[in-house]
């Protein structure tokens, strides 16, 4: 029954070109899950830890969700360019915000820089 469910709302959000504003609120709450509170989403941000590694290498984030909603699911662009560029983006489902980024560089998640309000640009 469970996964019935499932392949039905996501068949009916993948009928919508991938835009979760257009599906319906139980669609939305059933993938999403509910959003987080404010007093939630700054204890949150304060428990992540991030471990940065030797160059070519990501940083470790403890746990991965958007900043400004608490939302864990993400939407990725994938590469953007031709085979030697790279230039991927990851958006937030729920609010659209930019998540993380690559472009020619290592993979930088908005999670790294709290004291730019975790913005990457």
């Amino acid at each position: 029954m469970k996964s019935t469910n499932y392949k039905r709302h996501l068949k009916y959000y993948f009928q919508h070109s991938d835009e979760i504003k257009c599906v319906s609120r139980k669609t939305k709450k059933f993938i999403l899950g509910k959003k987080l509170n404010k007093r939630k989403l700054k204890e949150r941000l304060a428990d992540v830890v991030i471990t940065e590694n030797p160059y070519p290498e990501p940083a470790t984030i403890s746990d991965d969700f958007c900043p400004k909603c608490g939302c864990e699911s993400a939407k990725h662009t994938g590469n953007m360019s031709s085979y030697p560029e790279v230039w991927s983006q990851s958006y937030c489902i729920r609010c659209g915000f930019l998540l993380g980024e690559a472009d020619n560089s290592r993979w930088y998640s908005a999670l790294e820089f709290p004291e730019h309000n975790y913005e990457l640009h």
